[in-house]
């Protein structure tokens, strides 16, 4: 049998400026993820844990513990060892390592449902931790899952020009951040690049979006305004009370 990839390697050619991943078919006909590194290549299960391993006999690390937590009720008291927080990170930077791939290949439910799964290993990890260190150790990825997430929400409803729900995924995604830099603003030396991102991008929705008949009127009466078009500015300021009148108990005077 031969096991060189040489081949294989020459014919995808690999950019580091750019993340390179691919759907690919086996032999068997079961789809898999690649992604294309410096040194080889690395191939993902597109279910479950992306190794393709269950750990003891579970879907993944997670759903192990949850279900241990589970059956005891509660997990006041229960206390991850270092070890076992180790092998949590390693299941989390695999889930990481997919859905930086899912989005490349714009499966954003799949991105939704990773970072998800990454989320969820972290809160675990606050929840039972032995000390700080290893909270931050996981906490530190915190702001990067919740931008690629909240990038997933919003791309799924710009598919339909919904941007109302985009921008609404946004600032949702600012909110969880701002309050993770309030939690842990000792041990944060600069801004957040994930931060600065989303509300760049908040801003770059806000001009693209479509604008309301009554924000297209506001937006022509300020024009015809500033360009001192006062018969303009008129008939856009009448069309304007027409479509919109005034409420009259703001039109009385106060007493």
């Amino acid at each position: 049998m031969n096991y060189d990839i040489g081949d294989l390697l020459n014919g995808w050619e690999f950019k580091p400026d750019e993340f390179l991943a691919r759907r690919i078919r086996t032999s068997k006909g079961e789809e898999k993820l690649q992604i294309r590194i410096d040194m080889g290549l690395l191939q993902l299960e597109l279910d479950g844990r992306p190794d393709g391993q269950q750990p003891h006999g579970c879907p993944s690390l997670l759903d192990y513990y949850q279900d241990l937590i589970e059956s005891r009720d509660t997990s006041e008291g229960f206390v991850l060892g270092e070890d076992e927080c180790e092998e949590l990170f390693q299941e989390a930077w695999q889930y990481y390592h997919r859905y930086l791939s899912l989005f490349n290949l714009e499966d954003y439910e799949g991105v939704v449902a990773d970072t998800e799964h990454t989320l969820q290993i972290f809160e675990l990890v606050d929840q039972c931790a032995p000390n700080d260190e290893i909270r931050w150790y996981f906490e530190q990825y915190y702001p990067h899952a919740i931008m690629m997430q909240t990038r997933a929400h919003a791309m799924l409803a710009l598919r339909s020009d919904d941007y109302p729900t985009a921008m609404r995924a946004v600032q949702e995604g600012i909110a969880h951040i701002e309050s993770f830099v309030e939690e842990w603003e000792s041990e944060l030396e600069e801004d957040l690049p994930e931060i600065s991102f989303l509300r760049e991008w908040y801003e770059e929705l806000e001009q693209e979006r479509p604008l309301s008949e009554r924000e297209q009127l506001e937006r022509d009466l300020k024009v015809a305004v500033e360009a001192e078009n006062f018969e303009e500015a008129a008939r856009l300021r009448d069309k304007l009370q027409t479509l919109w009148p005034t409420p009259q108990h703001l039109l009385r005077p106060k007493r």
